[in-house]
C-alpha cells in the first residue's frame, strides 16, 4: 500500500488555491511509524508520500521515518518508494542529497513567470527569486524533479510561457492542472484563452517529439494514454486510488488528500485499521459515475466521471459533475488526440516508443544513465 502522510497541515506559503485546510497540527513520530506499519500489510513494498502543508517543515520528521524504513528494509526485506512534494522554499543541498540517495522520487511546485501571481509567503513577499536560484541545484540532485504548476483564471493567459519556463530550467516531468476553486470561477472567456494556449502547447509537444527530446507533459499524456487503454484506464486508476491512502497529522485515514482536515470522512486510523464498511461505502460512489455522465461519449477517458466526490454541506455528493471540471475534459481531449494522431501518422520514432513500449520509461532511465557515465 502506498500513502500520503500529511506531515503537516502548517504552510510557509500562502497559494491563492490551495485546498489543504491549514492549521498548527503535526505528524508525531509514533504516528507515523505506525503508519509505516500499516502500509506494510500484506505486501511486498509500499510507498510513502510526504505531504503537507509544507512536509519540510518537518525535515527531521522525514529523516527519522526514511531511517526507520531502512532499518527495516534490512531485518525484513520490506522495499519502501519515497516521494516528497514541497514548494520548494525550504530545500537545501543536505535534503537534496539525502533525497537523492534514498531515491526519492520529488515534486517541485512552480507556476513559471506568474509564481508571484499566485505563491507567495504569508509575509506577503513574492517566492519566484528564490526559487530561481534552487533550480540547478534542485536538478543537480533530482534531474528527474517534476515541476508541477497550477492555472488559475488570472493566470491561464500565460499557461504555455509556464511550461516552457519549466522546459527551459531543465525540467522534462512536468505537469499543469487547474485551480478549482469556486471564488475564482472560470468562465467561457477563460476557457477560450485555455484552448488557445493547449494549442499552442500542443504544437510546443509536436516540435519537443520531433527534436528528440524526452519529456512527459500532464495532461496531454494522461488524455493520449486514456484512449491506448480504453475501458481498462478506469480500472487502473481505481486501483491506484485504492493503494493510495492518506493519513492526517493525527493518524486518521482518509480515501484522498482532499478529505483530510474533515474528520467526518475518516475511514480509519493507522492504529485500529480501515473501517471496511465506510471504505466500501465511498468506493461504492466512487466506481459509479453521475447520471448525467453515464451516456457521455468521454466517459472512458474523463478522469472526472467515475471518482466525483465533492465536499458539499459535510455530505459526499455525487450527482453531478463539476462544470469546470467537465468543460476541461471536453476542452482538452481533441487537442490531445491532434498530437496522437499526427505524431502516430508520422510514425515519429519516439512517440511510438513512449506509448506503444510498456519498457519505455526503464529503457530510457537506463539510456539516460549511461549518458552520463
Amino acid at each position: 500500500m502506498h500513502l500520503t502522510l500529511h506531515l503537516t497541515n502548517k504552510c510557509n506559503l500562502n497559494c491563492e488555491y490551495c485546498f489543504v485546510q491549514h492549521g498548527n497540527e503535526s505528524m508525531t513520530r509514533e504516528v507515523a511509524f505506525a503508519a509505516v506499519k500499516f502500509g506494510m500489510e500484506d505486501k511486498k513494498s509500499s510507498g510513502l508520500l510526504f505531504y503537507g502543508g509544507e512536509p519540510l517543515l518537518e525535515k527531521q520528521l522525514i529523516y527519522d521515518i526514511a531511517e526507520h524504513s531502512i532499518d527495516i528494509k534490512e531485518k525484513t526485506g520490506h522495499i519502501f518508494y519515497y516521494k516528497t512534494t514541497t514548494n520548494g522554499t525550504l530545500l537545501d543541498e543536505e535534503f537534496l542529497k539525502f533525497s537523492r540517495d534514498i531515491n526519492m522520487t520529488l515534486g517541485f511546485s512552480h507556476d513559471g513567470m506568474v509564481q508571484d501571481d499566485c505563491r507567495s509567503f504569508t509575509s506577503g513577499g513574492g517566492t519566484f527569486g528564490m526559487l530561481e536560484e534552487k533550480i540547478p541545484l534542485v536538478l543537480k540532485y533530482q534531474p528527474y524533479a517534476v515541476g508541477m504548476s497550477v492555472m488559475a483564471p488570472s493566470t491561464v493567459h500565460n499557461a504555455v510561457k509556464t511550461i516552457q519556463f519549466l522546459f527551459e530550467k531543465g525540467f522534462r516531468y512536468m505537469t499543469m492542472s487547474l485551480n478549482y476553486d469556486i471564488n475564482a470561477p472560470w468562465t467561457k472567456k477563460h476557457f477560450a484563452i485555455l484552448e488557445e494556449e493547449y494549442k499552442k502547447m500542443a504544437e510546443m509537444y509536436i516540435k519537443w517529439t520531433k527534436a528528440e527530446e524526452k519529456f512527459y507533459l500532464a495532461p496531454f499524456e494522461m488524455k493520449i494514454l486514456s484512449h491506448l487503454k480504453g475501458e481498462k484506464y478506469h480500472a487502473d486508476r481505481h486501483k491506484l486510488a485504492q493503494n493510495q491512502l492518506s493519513v492526517a497529522p493525527d493518524g486518521k485515514i482518509f480515501h484522498s488528500s482532499k478529505f483530510v482536515g474533515f474528520p467526518e470522512f475518516a475511514i480509519g486510523d493507522v492504529f485500529s485499521g480501515i473501517d471496511l464498511e465506510k471504505q466500501k461505502m465511498i468506493e461504492n460512489k466512487v466506481l459509479t459515475p453521475p447520471a448525467p455522465c453515464q451516456e457521455c461519449a468521454l466517459r472512458p477517458r474523463c478522469n472526472y466521471a467515475y471518482g466525483n466526490l465533492s465536499l458539499q454541506s459535510g455530505e459526499i455528493v455525487c450527482e453531478t459533475p463539476s462544470p469546470v471540471q467537465c468543460s476541461h475534459e471536453q476542452l482538452i481531449t481533441p487537442i490531445a488526440d491532434y498530437i496522437a494522431e499526427k505524431l502516430y501518422k508520422e510514425r515519429n520514432a519516439l512517440f511510438i516508443h513512449k506509448h506503444y513500449n510498456a519498457s519505455y520509461p526503464v529503457a530510457s532511465l537506463i539510456e539516460d544513465k549511461s549518458l552520463h557515465l
